[in-house]
This record gives structure tokens, C-alpha cells and sequence, in this order.
């Protein structure tokens, strides 16, 4: 290896190169080939307001903006015989799966770029000039540390070297759209240029073996972000490049048409993948991959979610057999509850985006709430909230003993993030208001600027209010997306009644000329309803308010009664708290509410 000086200053010249001949060559952007249908607001012109959400976010940003930028390159530094202060993380993943046990010491290079995705999304999100200085700070001196053959990984011998391709890709790809460095593009090159020469080409099944470093665990969630760094570039290898790591075998289980069999698979990987059947939809605009991605959703709503949104008991995917109620017997591992609620939000997106269809915004909401909304905040030395445990005979809201900084610390500021990109959705001539979140939107039609206040303490409350802020009258149209679970939604303009259809699962329609001031709230009744698990455990169930799932606190039992559960629950006050009549122990409240270390039970069986 040449010495540490020599070295610096071959990496200093060699990407200083790259980068002056990246900006020299202007990006061309390639338009998506697929119908748009909505638009996210690309986490610009959406501010959250006082409320939960809110300030999980803001825990989130000081967090991550505070995690030591030593402490964080320390390990890509001593690979390159570079000077390395800081402490070392130690966490999940080993710098060499070779010498240690992979979980028992690790270091931060498998998440590494998505916290550099995650703080570009959080700076983009509320124009964060800080995070941004610290994205980009990051990005350019782990940049000194990738070698002359443009090896960049943190070991010699690295640990799944497809996902950590991917992941940094994704981290550069969001420094360049969402934070405008672009010394971004030089480094995506250089690091693409090592894996079109390098990565494993064999695309093994994901059930094949435990040695993911020779497997190259998810190969098959490559294509989302080439696929975004080609539009952004216009840069053919990167097409090129996602082409060959497109999942054909899985992704046409469900284009087919027939029944899909996936069982036993990965669970979060594969609900991940099918972003990347999403973006290949965008860059070749062929249906299949659009009913690819549709026939998915509905098939995951139809045989793998809880009542929670939540899937994947142990990570696997389920047989559609029972195997789902089963595993509430034993698997205490029942959700991979950041990681998939990050998965979620992302394909919801695009299939919002791609139909227009306000029906895929429930999932949405459900993992708002129940996922990764209920997640433990995660803690100074990286223990972060891994697992939901739905098991009927209870369980505790807990972080691994011993996984920290794993995969669900760099999906947590990513999910986060994404709140500001999925409350609202836009056309020419409308909003769309997905959720029911204390927040502000504003945006420009055709030379006006509309500000949108949205108030509510839903879904402690069953009303929302918007105001309309604007300098003169202006036409549009308001849509607000009708839960799947809700019943009866009604609409009121400046307080009066709006008649228009509130079917579930679609959008209910305000057109009209808008005043500055005018208001317009939606109400969507709640009741306590039972959520059956699958159809061959009808007696296994959870007690759903609306979008949020209770839990009962102590005690463990066994639910009494078939019928209407709201004709022995009484609400207790304004909160959320629901009490059994005649029981004194085990209030229902929501599983959000639940701190660390805190008992409760969310699957019971009924009795008659």
C-alpha cells in the first residue's frame, strides 16, 4: 500500500479531477417515459406544524446532525492509511465478516450512505443549511478515502458488497437532487465504474446460502437508484447498469397474473425491491412494470399485513395458509418496523404517483401510526427500534440488546424525512391531502402562491380544518383521500355542508374559487372495530380506532364477546384510552403511546 501522504494526494488530485470534469459536463435530466399522474411535493414547500410528528422529526435532525463526523469515517479512514480520530461505533456490522462475529462488533459501512441520504432529505425538507454543510462535509472526506482502483468500501473484504453499492448510491443521489453538490456525480462515477468492473454478476436466489458477502444479499434493489442517477444525469451507464439487476423472476409473479409464491422470502428486501420494478417503469414506460408493482400492493394488502400495516413475522413472507395468525403464536420478531415502513412509503408513493389512486395512501397511514411513528427514538450509542412484537400472548417495546447502528439507523432519518413527501400530492388543477397532519403547504399555480394551513389532532380527533391563504381568489381544487376503514366522511365549507362522495378508498372532491380565509373540514367518524389477523384465525384479532391500533397494557387475556367491541369499550377523556367495562386492570390506548420497555398485548383471542 503506498504511504499515507502519498496517497492524500493522489486521492486529493484524482477526485478533484473528477469532480471538475463532472461540472464541466453539464447534467442532462431524462423525463420519466411513464404517465405521471400526481406529483410529491420532492420535499419542498411542505412544513411540518406542532404535533408528534413533528417533533420526532426534530429529535431525528438533532440527532444525526450531532453524530460526531470522526466518529463516522473513522473506519473508512484507517483503510486508507489516513489519519483516523473519533470512537469507533461499534454496532452490528463487522468491518471483515472473516474475522469476527458479524454481529457482535461492526462499524457504520453499510449504512453509511444512508445517513448521508437521510441528512440530505431532512436538510432539503425544512432548507436545513446545517445538515446540508454536514451531508456534503461527510461526502467529501469520505471521498479522500476511496482508492486509485476506486475501491470505496469501509473494509477490504466488505460485508454484502451489492447493498452497500446501493445504499451509497442512493446517499450520493440525494446529496446531488436534494442538496445540489455536484461533486455527487463525480463519485457516483467512480464508484459505479468499481462495480460494473467488480460486483458478481451470478444474481443467486435470495434464499440461496448464508454467506451474503459471496451472495451479494440484494442484488435485486439495485435498480431504483442507477435508475434515479440516470434521469438526474442523463448518463446511460447507469441504465445500462440497472438493466442487468432487474428481478424478472419475482417481479413477473405478479405481472403474470397468476397467483404469486413467494414465501420464505425476505420480507423487507422484497416489498424494497418492487421500487425498483417502480423506477424501471419510469425509465422505459412499459406497463408491465406498472402492473407489476399494483397486482404486489394488492397482493401484500390481501395476504401479509396486520392489522398495523406492519408484515413479515421472523422477515419472511408468509403463505397465504394461516402461516400469518400462526406466527403470532411464537415470532416475537413479527415486524422489521423502520425498514419497512421506510419500504412502504416509498412504493405507496410511486403508485400514488403513477395512478392517481387515493387507495394507497392507506398503508400510509397505517405505518404513520403504527410503524415507524410508534418506533423507539433511537439512543446515543445507536441502539435503534428494530423489531414490533404483535405475539398474542404479549410482549415489550424494546431495542436489541446488541444491534446498534444497523440498517434501521439508516432508514429511520430516510422514513422521517419522507413525512414531508407524502402528506400532499398535486396536478394542474388540484391538492391532494393524503394525511391528516398538523402541516403547511405552499406552491405556485399558473403566478399564484397558495399557502395551505392544515390544523388537527387527528387521530386523537376525528376533524381536520384547512385554511386557504392566498393574496386574491383563486380557483383549484381540494381532494382529500377517503380512509378504506371509514364510513360517513363528511365535508363543511366556512361551516356549512359540502355535498360530495366520500366513498373509501377514493378522493372526495372540493372544486370551487377560494377566498383568502376560506376553510374547508373534513370529519371521518371512528369506532372500535376487531381487525381479524387472516381468515383462518377468525377469532384472532386486534382492536383498530381508525387508522391506530390498540394495545392493552398488563394483562393478558382473552377477549370476550364476538360482537361490537365498542358496546364494552368507554373512552376515557379526550386521549385515546379505552377501558374495558367491569375491569380495572389494562387500559386500551394506542401502541404509539407505548415507551421503552413497556408490556402490552395487540393480538388477542376471542372468547364467546
Amino acid at each position: 500500500m503506498k504511504t499515507g501522504h502519498t496517497r492524500r494526494e493522489f486521492v486529493k488530485t484524482a477526485v478533484a479531477g473528477s469532480v471538475a470534469s463532472a461540472v464541466a459536463r453539464p447534467a442532462t435530466k431524462i423525463p420519466s417515459l411513464a404517465r405521471t399522474v400526481l406529483e410529491p411535493f420532492n420535499y419542498s414547500g411542505v412544513r411540518l406544524l406542532d404535533g408528534p410528528l413533528k417533533r420526532q422529526f426534530e429529535y431525528a435532525r438533532d440527532f444525526y446532525l450531532n453524530i460526531p463526523d470522526d466518529d463516522l469515517l473513522k473506519g473508512f479512514r484507517q483503510r486508507a492509511g489516513l489519519a483516523a480520530p473519533g470512537k469507533d461505533m461499534i454496532g452490528w456490522y463487522a468491518g471483515d465478516p472473516h474475522q469476527v462475529t458479524w454481529w457482535s462488533k461492526g462499524d457504520t459501512f453499510n449504512a453509511f450512505g444512508q445517513y448521508l441520504s437521510g441528512m440530505a432529505r431532512l436538510s432539503k425538507a425544512t432548507n436545513d443549511a446545517a445538515m446540508l454543510r454536514k451531508a456534503a462535509g461527510l461526502m467529501q472526506e469520505w471521498a479522500k478515502t476511496i482508492e486509485p482502483d476506486d475501491f470505496f468500501y469501509y473494509s477490504r473484504k466488505p460485508f454484502t458488497p451489492h447493498y452497500i453499492y446501493e445504499k451509497t448510491m442512493c446517499g450520493l443521489v440525494d446529496v446531488y437532487e436534494f442538496g445540489g453538490q455536484k461533486e455527487a456525480v463525480a463519485l457516483m462515477q467512480k464508484i459505479t465504474a468499481w462495480a460494473v468492473k467488480n460486483l458478481d454478476r451470478t444474481r443467486k436466489r435470495p434464499l440461496d446460502g448464508v454467506d451474503f458477502s459471496a451472495n451479494g444479499q440484494e442484488w435485486y434493489t439495485l435498480c431504483e437508484n442507477l435508475y434515479r442517477a440516470y434521469q438526474l444525469t442523463g448518463d446511460t451507464k447507469y441504465k445500462e447498469f440497472g438493466d442487468l439487476w432487474r428481478y424478472h423472476d419475482y417481479w413477473r409473479m405478479f405481472s403474470s397474473g397468476q397467483e404469486p409464491s413467494p414465501f420464505g422470502y425476505h420480507a423487507y428486501s422484497h416489498v424494497n425491491t418492487l421500487s425498483s420494478a417502480a423506477m424501471t417503469y419510469a425509465v422505459t414506460g412499459e406497463a408491465e412494470y406498472l402492473k407489476t408493482i399494483v397486482n404486489a400492493y394488492d397482493w401484500f394488502e390481501r395476504t401479509q399485513f396486520y392489522a398495523t400495516g406492519g408484515f413479515g413475522p421472523n422477515e419472511k413472507l408468509m403463505a397465504p395458509d394461516g402461516s400469518l395468525g400462526a406466527s403470532l403464536d411464537t415470532d416475537h420478531q413479527t415486524f422489521e418496523t423502520v425498514c419497512g415502513s421506510w419500504a412502504c412509503f416509498k412504493l405507496s408513493r410511486y403508485l400514488i404517483m403513477f395512478t392517481g389512486e387515493a387507495r394507497y395512501g392507506d398503508w400510509i397511514e397505517k405505518l404513520l401510526y403504527n410503524g415507524i411513528g410508534a418506533a423507539l427514538r433511537i439512543q446515543p450509542d445507536g441502539r435503534n427500534f428494530y423489531y414490533s412484537d404483535y405475539r398474542v400472548n404479549g410482549g415489550r417495546k424494546l431495542y436489541h440488546p446488541e444491534w446498534k447502528w444497523s440498517c434501521c439507523s439508516g432508514t429511520y432519518p430516510q422514513a422521517i424525512a419522507d413525512y414531508h413527501n407524502i402528506i400532499y400530492f398535486r396536478d394542474p388543477s388540484s391538492l391532494y391531502v393524503n394525511l391528516y397532519v398538523p402541516s403547511e403547504v405552499t406552491w405556485n399555480k399558473n403566478g399564484d402562491e397558495i399557502r395551505v394551513e392544515q390544523e388537527t389532532r387527528y387521530p386523537e380527533a376525528e376533524s381536520s380544518t384547512l385554511t386557504v391563504r392566498t393574496n386574491h381568489p383563486v380557483a383549484f381544487g381540494f381532494k382529500f383521500r377517503v380512509p378504506g376503514w371509514s364510513r360517513g366522511m363528511t365535508v363543511e365549507v366556512n361551516g356549512k355542508p359540502f355535498e360530495t362522495a366520500t366513498k373509501p378508498r377514493t378522493w372526495a372532491v372540493v372544486q370551487r374559487t377560494w377566498s383568502p380565509g376560506d376553510r374547508v373540514t373534513v370529519r371521518i367518524p371512528m369506532q372500535v372495530v376487531f381487525s381479524q389477523v387472516d381468515r383462518q384465525h377468525p377469532n384472532r384479532v386486534a382492536l383498530v380506532h381508525g387508522p391506530v391500533v390498540l394495545v392493552r397494557q398488563e394483562s393478558p387475556l382473552m377477549v370476550a364477546g364476538n360482537g361490537d367491541p365498542s358496546n364494552w369499550l368507554v373512552r376515557q377523556g379526550p386521549e385515546l384510552e379505552f377501558q374495558a367495562e367491569r375491569q380495572r386492570m389494562g387500559a386500551f390506548v394506542p401502541f404509539y403511546r407505548l415507551g421503552y420497555n413497556a408490556s402490552y398485548c395487540m393480538y388477542f383471542d376471542l372468547r364467546a
